[in-house]
């Protein structure tokens, strides 16, 4: 599994923490706490946790992109030794068409074999 870079766990842990540090903060002033104060830092714990939400989901969305370009170099890259063992089987085949067919043949009637069980 690919590791997170350390710059975004950085962010994400020290948002993480800082809206944990300032919910005990609250937790440990509640006795004097208004309706309107509970509301404000209600207000404010909502933005802290969309942008939580945002740098998680922005982490996330360049991953996805970052394994799809990886995936189509893989694509990329099969097609090419694909490429390269048809022309190399087309070589050999134009070089010793005889050999070439005697072996279809073998091949042949090995798998022959095998599906008739």
């Amino acid at each position: 599994m690919a590791q997170i870079p350390s710059a975004s766990t950085t962010k994400i842990e020290d948002t993480a923490s800082d809206l944990a540090d300032r919910i005990e903060a609250k937790a440990d002033s509640v006795d004097g706490a208004t309706t309107d104060d509970i509301q404000a830092d209600l207000e404010a714990l909502r933005r802290d946790i969309a942008a939580l939400t945002q740098t998680v989901a922005s982490f996330g969305s360049s991953k996805i992109r970052q394994a799809g370009e990886t995936s189509q170099q893989y694509v990329d890259s099969a097609r090419e030794g694909i490429a390269n063992v048809e022309e190399e089987l087309e070589a050999y085949v134009h070089q010793r068409p005889f050999q070439s067919l005697a072996i279809a043949a073998g091949v042949g009637y090995v798998l022959a074999l095998i599906t008739r069980r």
